[in-house]
């Protein structure tokens, strides 16, 4: 293989066909079983670069078909469930092969660096293709050139028919349908799907032609089915390597501008992120500041409040302070003039010590009241009881006519004291 390249696409079931083909055998010849790779000179087991190994694909495929079943109608009409028959095609398989001779690839970095690119871009085509079915891609570097298998599994379908899983026969089976509707017998409507068969499967082709033989710089087809010369073939392998080249800075061209594309996205991305944050940090400052006017608010009313009940206080306080000074001022006057009409009424005699008492027996009853309800101190009862003393001692010894006398001299300035000494006590302020 120089030149071409294609996928080649083919079900199997584990019932073998003619040429003693199943999925035991194509799974242990692919896991270099020693029954099933005779053609192999030294077998090298596989390498998985996709996927399960053979191991895990035979575990699959054999749980998918333990699970799978159809529904039959029998001829009483009742529906009976059955398992997968063993001729059933069960199992999808893809091979392609890399033009490169081993050897070659194995020694020379570029040839590698060619191959491994081709192996990714069949990983990805073959995944386009088939999706979740796609359960393993290997790789075989014992035989002539490089190349890869490819395992599909039907999981979404009960009957576990890979057969559908090949576009091809899916044409195929279509376009037979549509011929038996429009009245074609049995080996018209054959000829009819074999044509879709083919058309769809250079469809198949082409499409793999485009994504990932052409971008590697391979041919579509070889030179002896177009009869061309070495040197036109030549040429024409020239113009592919050519054409995969510029595909290639393209591609890479376009693989810089998606990159460049994240990049700015991300970045834009990031920038963003950025303003948003500075955003929620200017709507958390402004909130802040929101509450800390309305704090200093009511702080200020709560100064104000304070100030004015401080006021309120001050002014209670000095109006008490006012009138426990005129009370004292009154209390004063009250005592004074007391104390002066008590030494009046010692002189008069209406004030006197009780006879049998530790009391003074006051005549005057507005005055006895008066000094019941000051609680004259001792130091007043002792006063009275020396100025008793000494004008009871003096009286003595003066006539009636005399004591009469002294007793009115003592009155008048007792009266005037009486009359100025309430008047000296100073006023509160």
């Amino acid at each position: 293989m120089s030149g071409p390249q294609f996928m080649h696409l083919q079900s199997f079931a584990r019932k073998a066909n003619k040429g003693g083909q199943s999925v035991e055998q194509v799974l242990g010849e692919a896991a270099r079983e020693a029954v099933f790779c005779k053609h192999v000179v030294d077998p090298i087991a596989p390498e998985s670069v996709y996927g399960g190994d053979i191991e895990t694909v035979r575990r699959l495929h054999d749980q998918m078909v333990e699970g799978g079943g159809v529904e039959v109608t029998l001829k009483s009409g009742k529906v009976s469930r059955r398992g997968i028959r063993k001729d059933r095609h069960t199992l999808l398989t893809a091979v392609a092969s890399h033009p490169f001779p081993t050897e070659l690839v194995r020694d020379s970095p570029d040839a590698r660096a060619s191959y491994e690119h081709w192996r990714d871009r069949n990983i990805v085509w073959l995944k386009q293709q088939f999706g979740s079915g796609l359960v393993s891609v290997i790789e075989h570097w014992d035989e002539q050139h490089p190349h890869i298998h490819a395992y599909v599994l039907p999981f979404d379908d009960p009957g576990c028919s890979a057969r559908h899983l090949n576009p091809a026969w899916e044409a195929k089976e279509t376009a037979m349908r549509a011929a038996k509707e429009n009245g074609h017998i049995d080996k018209e409507a054959v000829k009819l799907g074999n044509v879709a068969y083919r058309e769809r499967a250079r469809e198949l082709q082409d499409n793999y032609f485009e994504n990932v033989s052409l971008p590697c710089g391979l041919t579509r087809t070889g030179p002896k089915r177009r009869r061309l010369s070495r040197q036109q073939w030549k040429a024409e392998k020239e113009a592919a390597r050519r054409d995969a080249q510029s595909l290639k800075k393209v591609n890479d061209r376009q693989h810089a501008l998606t990159v460049a594309k994240a990049k700015a996205e991300q970045t834009l991305k990031a920038e963003a992120q950025r303003l948003a944050n500075t955003k929620r940090l200017w709507e958390d400052a402004h909130q802040r500041a929101e509450r800390w006017e309305a704090d200093a608010e009511r702080a200020t009313k709560d100064a104000q409040r304070v100030r004015e009940e401080v006021g309120v206080q001050q002014a209670r306080l000095h109006e008490e302070q006012h009138q426990l000074a005129h009370d004292r001022t009154n209390a004063l006057k009250e005592v004074i003039e007391v104390v002066l009409q008590l030494v009046q009424g010692v002189v008069s005699g209406t004030v006197r010590p009780h006879p049998r008492k530790r009391s003074w027996v006051i005549a005057d009853e507005d005055l006895r009241d008066r000094t019941t309800r000051l609680a004259a101190p001792d130091l007043v009862k002792n006063f009275l009881g020396i100025l008793h003393d000494a004008w009871t001692s003096l009286a003595a010894h003066l006539s009636d006519l005399e004591r009469s006398e002294a007793a009115e001299a003592v009155q008048e300035p007792i009266e005037r004291g009486l009359r100025q000494g309430a008047d000296s006590v100073p006023s509160p302020r």
